[in-house]
């Protein structure tokens, strides 16, 4: 029994030193139960799974085997403790007034804790001793206050990030709405399920779907199709067969097959198809008869009009996401290949009459080439290099079989065709459809002049008594508002301008009575690196006019070639004389038959691409910079580059490196440079004895996070005396030299003596002398913060 007092006495004394002090204060001593409640029987509460056992209950000692163990007595529910929680308060003070409303499930209502005495200060210093330094972190709201608008990426921000355009600006591109309409209509005619799947961002995939689920044909074939069997037309067999049969074919070799009678029932039945085709039956009036004149004047079939309309609802200036621009979709490759203008200056895709005249020509290539209107429609859209190969692949010149086979042809070019038919028929049964009321827009109608080089679209307006707008509307090809420069030496071209119908003549010759007149503008040839800013000030103009004057973006990079119109200075520019600062890496490079010139990075430009135009080895460059070769250049950054003296590099614009200061990165003299342009000096001080990091911070004006950075080490290492540190310090700044330490030392650790030493020396221990601080005299303190020259490190040039 006594073993067991003694047992009970330690186990209470480890668990009074790990609670906290006053634990026990708010809760009554635990009486025994009285002989009416021993009777009472034990309620079975239900209470959760055992938690495993925690160092409190490793305290609880064992029960002697010798002493007879008396059954479990079972106490009300309202005076039992939680096993899990322990007996007591845990908190040190009382709780929030929100938090106290709240009811306790793990705690009976009929008892409330006694409120727990405040501590004394002593107490709370102690408590709240590691918790001095900083305040708490702000914690966000839940939930969005009530009405806020819900917040969406900031496009600008992501812009400057991104340095230009994101993904999705790219991916957005021109879009028609009735375009967009039958592309969401197409979702829902030709769907392609995949099985098993369902949309949106789930992780539980499904279990596959009953027998009676839509039939996924692996083939892409409408699950009606058999390969197996020769094809029947869709037509044979339809409700509505007699209906089709009354309809009049256009001048293409039209197959009512089953996706062009989906179309022709959705532009009959859905209200979206019936409001698209009203307004493309609006919208054709525009161009649709010039296109057609045009089509029949190359000896083609004057319905691939309405490929134009599937291509861009004859929107003149729409543009797709992957670049293709004007009513027949050129991409610039091949506008330029038959023979349209696409730069900086001029982009005849735009152009209707221009644009139609190169399709006609690609389309009569295609037609050459394939002799089918169904892969010269299919071609056009896929490329007739991955038709020939699906052709050489399935060894068959058949479309509508194309169709029918896996990975045949992309799934937009299997909807291609039918969707062309399908519009070509609709507009040729316009009462068919309910379209025979609707108003088609007047035909686009003007008159062409023939104006030179560098001639603006306001002198043209002006001349042709019309206002700006409507002169630019009628021509979206010039996209800077004027007709492209000359360069001297080059033939002179001419340039096609349309005028409002019946201005030719009196425009033409007011603008030739005018033509003699010197506009002070002079042509220049951007070479490769050049810059808008480094333009303006070669040439004594401002940057600003230039940007004006050729309609250049902030954003927009200067290809080597493209010509600029410059306004002609009166005197050439003055010389300013700097050198223009570069840093290079501490590396050296001596080439004897090689020169060091300078480049600065442009926005886009990349290491192969300088490499390129330098004629230099990719890994040199990477190697003469320290680059990592995977990474992105950065604009602004500048590369230093040893070039073949017998090379000409005329053609790009670099600095010479007798033009330029070099810092090599990491040196003296770099860092007094880059500091003295923000108004601070480098030193290099020693530090006394006792000094830390924070203590010459303090003293030098310095935030501790700065100077920690700057030397490269923890914020908590002691220094030695006499160790040198780096710090920057603004000008004209004097260090603090007050004997008064910036920061309050430290009390020193107490000693931890033995007890044989406490009984032997206790009069000699009691007696020991404060140690005492000796701080270096204010000559010592002047000479440690004057900087040394002679201890700054070298570094290899």
């Amino acid at each position: 029994m006594a073993r067991r007092h003694r047992a009970v006495r330690a186990s209470l004394a480890a668990l009074l030193a790990i609670l906290p002090a006053g634990a026990f204060a708010a809760e009554p001593a635990h009486e025994k139960p009285q002989a009416a409640e021993k009777a009472k029987p034990a309620a079975k509460p239900s209470r959760p799974p055992p938690k495993p056992v925690t160092a409190k209950a490793a305290l609880k000692p064992a029960p002697d085997p010798a002493e007879p163990v008396e059954p479990a007595k079972s106490e009300p529910e309202t005076s039992r403790p939680d096993p899990q929680r322990g007996v007591g308060t845990r908190s040190l003070g009382a709780l929030p007034a929100a938090a106290s409303a709240l009811p306790d499930a793990a705690e009976p209502a009929a008892e409330k804790p006694k409120k727990t005495e405040k501590p004394d200060k002593s107490e709370k210093q102690a408590l709240h001793a590691p918790h001095q330094k900083g305040h708490p972190p702000r914690k966000p709201s839940a939930t969005l206050p009530v009405g806020s608008p819900r917040l969406v990426p900031d496009r600008v921000a992501r812009q400057k990030i991104a340095d230009g355009p994101s993904d999705e600006e790219l991916r957005a591109g021109k879009d028609d709405p009735e375009l967009r309409s039958l592309r969401d209509a197409e979702r829902v005619l030709f769907p392609r399920p995949l099985t098993g799947v369902e949309p949106g961002f789930r992780w539980d995939l499904p279990e596959p779907v009953a027998s009676d689920a839509p039939e996924v044909v692996a083939t892409g074939a409408p699950p009606s199709v058999s390969l197996d069997k020769p094809r029947v037309s869709a037509l044979d067999g339809a409700p509505d067969a007699a209906w089709l049969k009354s309809l009049a074919l256009p001048n293409l070799p039209v197959v009512l097959d089953e996706f062009v009678i989906k179309y022709l029932r959705f532009y009959r039945d859905s209200p979206s198809g019936k409001s698209i085709g009203k307004v493309w039956a609006k919208k054709s009036g525009r161009y649709a008869g010039a296109i057609r004149a045009e089509l029949a004047k190359s000896g083609l079939p004057t319905d691939l009009v309405w490929l134009s309309m599937i291509e861009s609802g004859h929107n003149p200036t729409i543009s797709s996401p992957a670049g293709a621009a004007g009513l027949w979709q050129f991409m610039p490759d091949a506008g330029r290949t038959y023979g349209l203008t696409v730069d900086r200056w001029v982009d005849e895709r735009l152009d209707p009459e221009r644009s139609t005249e190169a399709a006609s020509r690609y389309l009569s290539d295609l037609y050459r080439r394939f002799g089918s209107w169904e892969l010269s429609i299919a071609s056009y859209n896929m490329g007739y290099g991955g038709m020939v190969k699906a052709i050489r692949k399935f060894n068959t010149n058949d479309f509508w079989q194309l169709v029918r086979y896996e990975a045949g042809v992309p799934w937009e070019t299997a909807l291609y065709v039918p969707k062309i038919f399908a519009l070509a028929i609709v507009m040729n049964n316009k009462k068919a459809f309910g379209l025979d009321t609707v108003p088609s827009d007047p035909p686009e109608a003007f008159d062409v002049v023939s104006v030179g080089p560098s001639v603006a679209l306001d002198d043209v307006a002006r001349a042709a008594g019309v206002e700006l707008s409507a002169l630019a509307a009628m021509n979206p090809e010039y996209l800077a508002g004027r007709t492209p420069p000359w360069l001297a030496g080059t033939p002179k071209p001419s340039w096609r301008v349309h005028v409002p119908l019946g201005k030719g003549s009196a425009c033409t010759a007011l603008l030739a009575r005018n033509a003699s007149s010197d506009d002070g503008l002079d042509t220049y040839s951007v070479k490769f690196g050049d810059t808008v800013e480094a333009v303006a000030s070669a040439h004594g103009t401002s940057e600003a006019r230039i940007r004006a004057i050729n309609h250049v973006d902030p954003k927009e990079v200067l290809a080597a070639g493209t010509l600029l119109l410059l306004p002609r200075a009166s005197a050439p520019a003055s010389e300013v004389g700097v050198s223009e600062v570069v840093v290079v890496p501490p590396r050296q490079f001596s080439y004897a038959d090689r020169s060091r010139i300078f480049y600065r990075v442009l926005p886009g430009d990349t290491l192969a691409r300088v490499a390129r135009v330098f004629s230099v080895a990719l890994g040199d460059l990477s190697s003469w910079n320290a680059l990592d070769d995977s990474a992105r250049l950065q604009a602004g950054m500048v590369l230093q580059l040893f070039v073949d003296k017998s090379r000409a590099v005329g053609s790009a614009h670099y600095v010479a490196a007798n033009d330029t200061r070099v810092l090599v990165a990491g040196t003296p003299d770099f860092y007094d440079y880059f500091e003295a342009q923000n108004g601070r000096k480098r030193l290099i001080v020693s530090a006394r004895e006792g000094d830390t990091l924070g203590t010459l911070g303090h003293r030098y004006g310095m935030s501790l996070g700065s100077i920690e950075r700057i030397n490269r080490r923890s914020r908590n290492d002691q220094l030695n005396a006499g160790e040198s540190v780096v710090v920057y310090v603004d000008k004209g700044h004097t260090p603090a030299t007050s004997r008064k330490p910036e920061l309050e030392p430290e009390p020193a650790p107490e000693p931890v003596l033995s007890d044989a030493l406490l009984a032997a020396e206790p009069a000699e221990h009691e007696a020991a002398p404060d140690p005492i601080a000796i701080e270096p005299s204010s000559a010592q303190a002047k000479a440690t913060d004057a900087p040394a020259s002679g201890a700054r490190p070298s570094a290899a040039h």
